[in-house]
């Protein structure tokens, strides 16, 4: 494991015998320029419990990393506190692990300051823009036919596009705009009849609410209807508006 992408916490500490990035404590204690003695764990934990309260949402890779060094130093504690504790394979192994990273870590570290310390000093390649040049390289498998081949594959797996049907909503008339359908047709015409009126009717229901419209205007006495026989067709008369609601036979 990389120590340097385990070992960031954003989380700095200060105490007596040191003040500076959480992080940096293994690599002192390892240089012996720091006692782990001289660090109380259960302070710094409570430290790093509020760092986190105060942020906005819960840090997980920065806690699961304070866990990680945290659980190292308290090993390392134990150790130093109790010099023939018997540790089992498991953590005699994360104590050697815990080596290898400290080393590891001082070589990216002196790499670092040796990449910072030359980074520009040589060009390698001249300021300006290039003109991008194409390059086909293929290998040697590359053939008419694989590329034919590789074509069926992708057009066999791509999905299959299904048309769904589609859904006409036809817009619905209501009996108030039908009312004044009506009402303005019999004020020009007079008379009409009701097969006049709904013979542009494109839907049945269109039919019936056109008669639903013929009778509530019957019945506020706007207009006059009569129907000559059982199936005849209705006469629609314009009427007085204080007239008496008539319904003919």
């Amino acid at each position: 494991m990389n120590p340097t992408a385990t070992s960031k916490t954003g989380f700095s500490i200060e105490t007596e015998a040191y003040q500076g990035p959480f992080e940096l404590v293994l690599e002192l204690i390892a240089a012996r320029k720091l006692l782990v003695n001289d660090l109380a764990l259960a302070n710094i934990t409570e430290d790093f419990i509020q760092h986190v309260r105060a942020q906005a949402a819960f840090p997980v890779e920065e806690t699961a990393n304070f866990i990680q060094i945290a659980a190292m130093l308290l090993l390392i504690k134990s150790k130093s506190l109790i010099p023939d504790l018997a540790l089992t394979q498991e953590e005699s192994a994360d104590v050697e692990d815990l080596k290898r990273r400290l080393e590891a870590y001082e070589k990216v570290r002196e790499a670092a300051h040796e990449l910072s310390r030359i980074f520009g000093k040589t060009v390698l390649l001249p300021a300006g823009e290039r003109a991008p040049e194409v390059s086909f390289a293929p290998t040697r498998d590359l053939s008419q036919d694989a590329l034919g081949d590789a074509l069926a594959r992708v057009l066999a797996a791509r999905e299959t596009v299904e048309r769904l049907p589609v859904a006409k909503v036809t817009p619905l008339v209501t009996i108030e705009e039908m009312m004044d359908r009506l009402s303005k047709r019999v004020e020009k015409a007079l008379t009409i009849s009701f097969k006049e009126f709904a013979e542009n009717a494109k839907e049945k229901v269109e039919v019936i609410v056109s008669f639903l419209a013929l009778l509530e205007l019957v019945k506020q006495g706007a207009v006059a209807a009569e129907q000559y026989g059982s199936h005849g067709d209705i006469r629609i008369h314009h009427a007085a508006a204080n007239a008496v609601p008539h319904y003919g036979s």
